[in-house]
């Protein structure tokens, strides 16, 4: 057991943060954690640089007052239940031995609600998943996929994606069951999958077999690592999850941990952010030949000064039948996706950037910051400024 840190009344806390630095998800976290240090510490930081599927652990002699820590072993939760520190869980992973700690993750809920609606607005009946579901955690994450669609009344072929290396004989085993499941699956179908790993590795299955991505088969990723998803060949489509602010508010929750403040041990659910869109996505699946290009021209223009009847104008059909198709094949009026387009924009744009509002409201379509903020406020509940104080932690 470590030793109990003789401290002066006003040393600065000492923190470790136990999380991999080699993905996009863990270093926005860790910029999660030094954001609130900076405005409510000083704290004292301790961060090693780590790959994803290295072990994690503390040095030998570190004695501080608190850890946030992705807990994804037994063996961790075990090192860590040793320490007379505090700890916060950052990990989806859901294990007896980490039960103990307080945890900040991932809604797998909200994401699979949200990748159920994006390729539903692309027109896709078919679905499928993607990733090692020998994993409990994935299983999670397949079943809320599982249980979006099931509104929908649509089903799910799932494949077993083990995290094998590329150049061991089992993953050339494995890569000729998955293309053999690609030849064989229903298309055009919407895959998404556990994270960029798997995703990567379907991409390069599928141009190994020559079925056409996004056309045939749609991937896309359940993180986003902005790094790999842009080098992928197409470009992977990604969730782009709320992880600084995962990093920000496992921050706050040590922070009244260390000073004694009571904690009811429930899990603290963040909502990811948005989809963000690529090339592996970059398609529809709607066989009404005149929703599709009055989708796809939507699409195109969203971000300008479009309209209802312009987009009745192109097809051409008019403004009646224009709205009873999106309602019956899309589930909402064209004026709802226009808006839905323009505000996954915002999302994107201030989780994102650090645009002013004017410069968001015209990048997405919207005009004024006024008219921007009264349509966000009424279909996210909160005003931008509050977004993107929430997504980016500062």
């Amino acid at each position: 057991m470590a030793k109990t840190r003789l401290k002066r009344k006003n040393d600065p806390p000492q923190v470790a943060i136990l999380v991999d630095t080699s993905t996009g998800w863990g270093q926005r976290l860790i910029r999660g954690v030094t954001s609130y240090a900076r405005q409510h510490g000083p704290w004292h930081l301790w961060v090693e640089p780590k790959g994803r599927d290295e072990a994690m652990q503390l040095p030998p002699d570190w004695n501080g007052d608190g850890v946030i820590a992705r807990v994804g072993s037994a063996r961790l939760a075990t090192d860590l239940q040793s320490l007379n520190t505090s700890v916060v869980n950052v990990c989806g992973i859901k294990m007896p031995e980490s039960d103990a700690f307080p945890r900040v993750t991932t809604d797998y809920a909200t994401v699979a609600a949200l990748a159920t609606e994006y390729f539903r607005s692309r027109g896709f009946r078919r679905f499928a998943y993607v990733g090692p579901t020998r994993h409990s955690y994935v299983r999670r994450h397949v079943d809320a996929f599982r249980g979006a669609l099931a509104q929908f009344d649509a089903e799910l072929s799932v494949f077993n994606f083990a995290h094998e290396s590329l150049a061991s004989k089992r993953w050339k085993t494995q890569e000729q069951k998955l293309g053999q499941w690609l030849k064989e699956i229903a298309k055009p179908v919407a895959v998404f999958s556990w994270g960029t790993t798997a995703s990567a590795r379907l991409l390069k299955v599928c141009r190994l077999h020559n079925v056409l991505v996004p056309d045939e088969v749609s991937v896309l990723a359940g993180d986003d690592d902005d790094l790999i998803c842009e080098a992928t060949v197409p470009s992977m489509s990604a969730v782009l999850i709320s992880s600084e602010q995962i990093g920000f508010r496992a921050a706050a929750r040590l922070d009244r941990l260390m000073k004694g403040m009571n904690d009811d041990g429930s899990d603290v659910l963040i909502d990811p952010i948005e989809v963000v869109t690529r090339g592996s996505t970059d398609a529809l699946a709607i066989e009404d030949f005149e929703l599709a290009r009055a989708v796809r021209y939507m699409r195109e223009r969203a971000f300008g000064e479009l309209t209802v009847a312009e987009v009745a104008d192109h097809v051409p059909m008019t403004r009646r039948n224009l709205e009873r198709k999106f309602r019956e094949m899309i589930g909402r009026t064209p004026l709802q996706e226009i808006h839905r387009l323009r505000i996954a924009r915002v999302k994107e744009l201030l989780s994102t950037s650090d645009l002013a509002m004017p410069a968001v409201a015209a990048a997405s379509g919207f005009g004024t910051p006024e008219y921007m903020t009264q349509m966000f406020k009424s279909i996210v509940g909160q005003t931008p400024l509050r977004y993107r104080s929430m997504t980016r932690a500062r």
